[in-house]
């Protein structure tokens, strides 16, 4: 969204290269953190040996599961990882967002991954809802906040330290 603002005034006259980078730097701690609890959170459970954890893992590898574990971990971690520790890649915006549009795709398919009842232990299955009921939901938020966004200014009126904004290199 910073992309398509970032062309119009008040936020082209604000934006750099170096703001892009340290949300490029945000989004690489943020897949490391969700890295580290995602593998303590299974640590824990798979080292305390817990009876009525371990069957939610047993079934989360047959059936389709395990192809996905590994789809999410390949592309939620193991890829923005090493392409966020460019720095020319945290430099151009338009990799960054599509870093960031894959990392959302990503967050999704691992909350369904975390989410979805396996009452089918054979495959792996998708309802119809399982996709719409997301995009609803984040369609009407984003209505909601691009509403919002329209009624308020993007840059703080009142700030006594909007200089240093514009000054940051």
């Amino acid at each position: 969204m910073l992309r398509n603002l970032a062309t119009a005034k008040p936020l082209a006259e604000v934006v750099r290269a170096k703001h892009y980078h340290d949300l490029g730097n945000l989004m690489l701690a943020f897949v490391a953190l969700w890295a580290y609890i995602s593998f303590s959170q299974f640590l824990i459970i798979w080292s305390g040996n817990l009876p009525e954890e371990l069957p939610w893992y047993l079934h989360r590898t047959h059936g389709g599961w395990q192809y996905l574990a590994i789809f999410v971990a390949l592309f939620h971690f193991v890829v923005p990882f090493f392409i966020l520790l460019n720095r020319r890649s945290k430099r151009n915006i338009e990799n960054l967002s599509k870093i960031a549009l894959g990392m959302i795709v990503m967050r999704f398919l691992d909350l369904y991954w975390i989410i979805k009842p396996n009452f089918q232990h054979e495959h792996i299955s998708v309802h119809w809802l399982d996709i719409t009921a997301p995009l609803a939901i984040g369609g009407l938020w984003l209505a909601y906040f691009f509403n919002q966004l329209m009624t308020h200014p993007l840059l703080p009126v009142k700030d006594p330290r909007i200089k240093e904004v514009f000054e940051y290199e």
